[in-house]
């Protein structure tokens, strides 16, 4: 479903604001396949405010501009790992999903930091130029990425070891865990009950063993040990792989990544990326996460959907219209339109206001506005014609009058002079800001 945007020129009227209003009514009951938002891009004159306020109803939101932001290509899709999950699952997400970042999250849901290609390539290549890595284990991450069972559980939920092979003779592997010594390994062995007693007895946080199949042929008691003892139905190469890529995220994830924030333009966020060692960003709104942008989310600029009421030039249109997508034209002054990439839908007419124009669009279709429409489509067209006194009123323009206001249940009259008589008072005003209300070059 996408999002289109209903608006009205600079310097709003109040017909230009109803008619955004009251024309998104209309759109949103004739088509249930996108959501048309009204819009406005200045301050609300004292009369249009009046008119919201007395109806009751919320006027339009204001918008600064429709330039493209990181908001318009940021990626939620619900793809985020937790701090503890093992690094086996960021890959699958890397590659199944094609993507250059996955957000991780705390056990409480609190944005933690990324992991992506970047991580990945610095855990397993810096990581080796080291002479003995230490790497943290969860007991239920092996389990879930190690094919085997606990033949029991440590007291120990996550501990931080190197890796060791028990391959070489009783003697030399002795030697080998005290020159490790104090730091504990987590022991990687066959069925070799003299090492695997010796290694109980030392205090090793776990041992994994490989290469033998009934667990109750082990001629080793482990009563007395603390440590988790994990039989693993892999090889011991395979079965080093796999431990590796237990560690849980925390490990490697990149805690202070650069973060873009969800309202910045999108031409100064894709220079910010490319010209950073990152592949992915998160974004941030108020703080909060909301969402991650990646390289490939920058090839195209996306192109908000816009409808101009009681306006077609790009020089009256809201600040970044001309790389939007104009989807309609609805209004009632001279032509100026720009160019357009595919036809579009126009509606001109010359007819006393747009709100005029929106409501033939509601009898067209054979729809009943609602008494609050109908008071904002009166209230635009009272407002445009000066209460039907204008030159540029026309007899459809009177008769719809008197069909809105009957909707509306209120006096054509009464009501339009209490509409008339919110319009500030030209004694005091300053001239400036009366002639640019409205203005058009």
């Amino acid at each position: 479903m996408s999002e289109i945007i209903v608006i009205g020129h600079k310097n709003p009227d109040t017909d230009s604001v109803c008619a955004a209003w009251s024309y998104a009514r209309f759109k949103n009951a004739v088509d249930s396949g996108n959501r048309y938002v009204p819009a406005v891009c200045g301050p609300l004159g004292n009369q249009a405010k009046f008119v919201f306020s007395n109806a009751g109803v919320e006027p339009p939101v204001y918008l600064k501009d429709v330039q493209p932001r990181v908001i318009d290509i940021v990626r939620n899709d619900g793809m985020r790992l937790d701090s503890n999950d093992p690094i086996l699952m960021a890959f699958e997400d890397l590659d199944e999903h094609t993507i250059s970042v996955v957000p991780v999250f705390s056990s409480s849901d609190r944005f933690e930091g990324i992991i992506g290609i970047h991580e990945m390539t610095r855990y397993f290549v810096a990581g080796s130029l080291r002479s003995r890595p230490l790497h943290t284990f969860r007991a239920e991450n092996i389990e879930k990425v190690l094919p085997g069972r606990f033949l029991r559980r440590g007291s120990q939920e996550e501990f931080s070891a190197p890796i060791m092979i028990g391959a070489m003779n009783f003697e030399d592997s002795k030697k080998r865990l005290q020159a490790l010594d104090p730091v504990k390994p987590i022991l990687v062995v066959g069925h070799r009950p003299e090492l695997l007693r010796h290694a109980a007895d030392y205090g090793l946080p776990a041992i994994i063993l490989t290469g033998f199949g009934m667990a109750e042929q082990l001629d080793v008691d482990f009563s007395g040990y603390t440590g988790s003892v994990y039989v693993s139905d892999c090889d011991t190469a395979e079965t080093i792989r796999l431990l590796r890529l237990s560690v849980p995220v925390k490990q490697i994830m990149d805690v202070a990544p650069l973060t873009l924030a969800h309202d910045e333009l999108f031409d100064s966020a894709k220079k910010t990326l490319l010209s950073s060692e990152y592949r992915g960003l998160p974004v941030l709104k108020d703080g909060q996460f909301a969402g991650v942008v990646t390289r490939r989310s920058f090839i195209e600029k996306p192109r908000r959907k816009l409808i101009l009421v009681d306006h077609n030039e790009l020089g009256q249109a809201i600040l970044g219209a001309e790389d939007a997508e104009i989807c309609e034209i609805i209004d009632h002054h001279r032509m100026g339109a720009e160019k357009t990439n595919t036809p579009i839908y126009i509606y001109s007419k010359p007819i006393g206001s747009t709100c005029s124009i929106v409501y033939g669009h509601f009898r067209m279709f054979g729809i009943e506005p609602d008494p609050t429409t109908a008071l904002l489509m009166l209230s635009g067209l009272l407002s445009d014609t000066m209460l039907l006194r204008s030159p540029t009123t026309t007899p459809e323009d009177r008769m719809y009058a008197t069909e809105l206001s009957r909707l509306a249940g209120v006096d054509l009259q009464e009501y339009g002079s209490l509409l008339l008589s919110r319009v500030s008072s030209l004694k005091t005003a300053d001239p400036v800001q009366i002639i640019g209300a409205d203005f058009k070059e």
